[in-house]
This record gives structure tokens, C-alpha cells and sequence, in this order.
């Protein structure tokens, strides 16, 4: 697998704590919690086209801007995109995530993950710090991994009793990665990971409903 492979495979593993997709090798293993379509794919399929996704790439680093609304509140999706520990129960692509530290609102996740690109599958493990402030916004960076750097901040903006949810990263690869290059592959499966966040959170506000 080349650097080149591997950087890309990198940067989608960190969008949002990990990409959806999953390595050939682990589906069997992981197929018992993981279903092969969700539960409420259907509810999702209208907002996709909410879901605005841009790369850029200058050759030295790659920008990862995001926005998409969800129908409910930021406290709800706040309980998602905060659920480190639970992540791989909904995220085929994380393999662990546990918080291994926590003062307050500053938080240490360890996580591992894989995914595939082509034939390779690559693993992956990295660390992050995480500063949460409560239903407005979670600055992430990366303080052990592949990248020379790596910085997210997520952002919950309420919009009447729906949430836009605005994200932006930067990654800085350890190798050069020509500008263009894979702008629309990282594009079309970063969308596939908000996909699955929003689908969580969605499925999570059903369930309230339901037990109400």
C-alpha cells in the first residue's frame, strides 16, 4: 500500500471519528451487530441533498468543510456526536473507541479502526484530545497518529427545533498529496459518514418518541 494510499484512507477514517465503509475481512465478523441497511435509511434518503461537502487540497494540507441540518434539537444531536465510548455500535469503520481520560470537558479518546481502499485494507489507531463545549461546539485534535496534524471543530446552531450542524477540519498528511487528487472520492464518502451520523441521530430520536 502506498503513502499516498494510506494518507487518503487516513483522512476518511477521521471524519467525524471514522468513516462508515468497512474492510472485506471484518464483515463476517461484525456482521451480527453491524445490519446491512438501516433502520431508518428511508427517513434519511430526502436529507441527503441538505448534506453540503467541500474538499480542498493545496498540496500541503486538505480542508474538510461540512453543514447539514437534523430534525431535532442540539441537546439530541449533542448526545450522538458525544457518545465516544458507543461509537463502533452504529460506525461499521470503528473497531474501539473508548475515553481513556477526562477532566470536566476536556476529554481523551483511543480509538482504533479500518478501512478499505481498493484492495487494501488499511488499520488504523490514533488519540485525540477533545474540548467539549455543551451543545455548541466539540474542538478536536490529534495528539497521537498518522498525520502531522489534525484539527476539527464541529459546531450545533439551532434553526427553530431543528440543528445545523456545520463542521470543519484540517489535516496535514505526512506525505504530498498532488492538489485535486481524490478530491472526489474523500468527497463521496465523507458524505456516506455525516450520512450515518445523521441516521443515529435519527433513529435515537425515534426511539424517544416510541417510549414516550
Amino acid at each position: 500500500m502506498t503513502k499516498l494510499q494510506i494518507t487518503f484512507a487516513t483522512v476518511l477514517l477521521n471524519l467525524f471519528l471514522g468513516g462508515p465503509v468497512l474492510a472485506e475481512e471484518d464483515k463476517q465478523a461484525r456482521s451480527d451487530k453491524t445490519p446491512t441497511s438501516h433502520p431508518v435509511r428511508q427517513v434519511m434518503d430526502p436529507l441527503d441533498k441538505n448534506i453540503a461537502i467541500n474538499i480542498q487540497n493545496d498540496g500541503e494540507q486538505i480542508i474538510v468543510d461540512a453543514s447539514f441540518i437534523v430534525p431535532v434539537v442540539p441537546q439530541e444531536a449533542w448526545a450522538v456526536l458525544t457518545d465516544f465510548d458507543n461509537i463502533p455500535k452504529f460506525n461499521s469503520s470503528v473497531l474501539s473507541s473508548k475515553v481513556i481520560d477526562r477532566t470536566g470537558n476536556n476529554v481523551h479518546v483511543s480509538q482504533k479502526g479500518v478501512t478499505k481502499y481498493g484492495f487494501f485494507t488499511f488499520s488504523f489507531e490514533s488519540v485525540r484530545e477533545i474540548n467539549l463545549l455543551p451543545f455548541k461546539k466539540i474542538e478536536e485534535r490529534m495528539i497521537s497518529g498518522s498525520m502531522r496534524q489534525m484539527e476539527e471543530t464541529t459546531q450545533l446552531l439551532p434553526e427553530g427545533n431543528q440543528t445545523r450542524i456545520s463542521y470543519h477540519a484540517v489535516f496535514v498528511p505526512g506525505v504530498w498529496v498532488p492538489p485535486g487528487v481524490a478530491k472526489v472520492f474523500i468527497k463521496r464518502e465523507a458524505q456516506d459518514q455525516f450520512h450515518v451520523i445523521v441516521n443515529e441521530i435519527i433513529r435515537r430520536k425515534q426511539m424517544n418518541v416510541a417510549s414516550q
